[in-house]
């Protein structure tokens, strides 16, 4: 496996555990807001989930031999946080 694409495969499961963090702040965000502030975090979230998707696009593209033992867990993670907002 060449180098750029070990490298593009590390960027892309980064980001995936980034935007689960993002999207469980968000999360929090939803639930302590009210009123008008409501709606917008609830926007925030549809387009973070949204972003994800797109991540996981781009990981579903890398060649087969450049995912490894740790996509089991990008899986479980995923299977345990999702949103009900967004596609």
């Amino acid at each position: 496996m060449q180098t750029n694409q070990i490298e593009r495969h590390e960027t892309i499961r980064e980001l995936f555990h980034l935007f689960l963090m993002v999207q469980q702040m968000g999360q929090l965000i939803a639930n302590t807001s009210h009123g008008a502030a409501h709606d917008g975090a609830r926007e925030l979230n549809e387009l973070l989930h949204q972003a994800r998707l797109k991540i996981e696009l781009l990981h579903a593209e890398l060649p087969t031999a450049s995912h490894h033992h740790r996509d089991a867990e990008d899986s479980m993670a995923l299977a345990r946080f999702t949103t009900p907002f967004g596609a």
